[in-house]
């Protein structure tokens, strides 16, 4: 029997969600452990209030760790798949998955073929290629990648987000839809499990990635690389200019994250249609690139740089 580890961090509830519906059509078929992602100091869900979430931009974007509670379960047997459940926070790896990654317990993935699983808003691109990185240190081998997104536009997936997040509420209401990747978007994902397993018998013969984007593992815009494109360039800066001024929690560096969140809420708020244009007719000038840029982002290589290029 096949063994598998799917290793995730949630804090609202929703990956682990999606990682137990990706398997649920295999389960007992294949010997499966669950391995849930834990700060020694986690983070608050619901977040006590904006600031708190933003005083988390910085060490996000940086990749800067934090420790993590001990997981030697991992070590102690050997695995034929790994699948790694994370989301993106500010166009980067959430702090607690990549602290994991960074971790002593990631040794797990050496020498295995790796799934990843991606719950998100709208933009995991830049993340993905973190990802995609630091795998590549860890001597892992990405095999295939599901990305499940916010399907709702753009403001009204910032407002049912932003109430997700500071109230707890992921459910519709009369005014707005749900928060986060739809329930049934996230039911569905038991369609890529058989395939897996099927992939994992027939001993990796076959390209798994371009058979998991025929059951519709990712569903890209090409609006969204040119717009997360431009946020990758810029988030850098603003953690840095924070970073500079004090750790997190200082109220030094408060000045700056509070400009940021300015600034970001009139990008989506204010500015989004504007951009949006323009990323569509960007996409239109140069259709060559965005066709195969296009084509990169939905496969497991890696390529280094391609993403924020202006």
């Amino acid at each position: 029997m096949k063994k598998i580890l799917v290793v995730y961090f949630t804090q609202s509830g929703q990956m682990k969600d999606i990682v137990h519906a990706l398997c649920m059509n295999i389960e007992g078929q294949a010997e499966i452990d669950y391995a849930p992602i834990t700060l020694a100091q986690p983070y608050p869900f619901p977040w006590v209030a904006y600031d708190t979430f933003f005083d988390a931009m910085p060490e996000s974007v940086l990749g800067i760790t934090f420790p993590v509670q001990p997981m030697p379960e991992l070590l102690e047997k050997d695995y034929d798949l790994v699948i790694l459940g994370y989301q993106p926070w500010y166009l980067s790896p959430s702090i607690p998955f990549n602290s994991f990654l960074q971790s002593e317990w990631a040794k797990v993935l050496s020498g295995k073929p790796v799934i990843t699983v991606i719950g998100c808003r709208n933009m995991w691109l830049n993340a993905q290629e973190k990802v995609k990185q630091r795998l590549i240190e860890l001597n892992a081998s990405l095999v295939g990648n599901i990305a499940l997104d916010d399907k709702n536009p753009n403001i009204t997936s910032t407002l049912t987000i932003v109430r997700w997040m500071l109230k707890g509420q992921k459910e519709a209401t009369e005014k707005a839809p749900e928060a986060g990747v739809a329930q049934k978007d996230i039911q569905d994902t038991a369609r890529f499990g058989p395939t897996i397993l099927d992939w994992l018998r027939k001993g990796q013969q076959d390209d798994l990635q371009t058979q998991l984007l025929a059951q519709g593992a990712i569903q890209l815009r090409p609006n969204l690389i040119v717009m997360e494109g431009n946020g990758a360039r810029l988030f850098p800066n603003w953690a840095n200019n924070a970073r500079k001024l004090g750790l997190p929690g200082d109220p030094a560096r408060q000045k700056v994250l509070k400009k940021f969140k300015v600034t970001l809420f009139i990008s989506i708020f204010i500015l989004s249609p504007l951009s949006g244009g323009l990323a569509k007719l960007k996409t239109l000038l140069q259709k060559k690139k965005i066709t195969e840029d296009l084509a990169y982002f939905k496969q497991t290589k890696y390529i280094k740089g391609k993403i924020g290029k202006a």
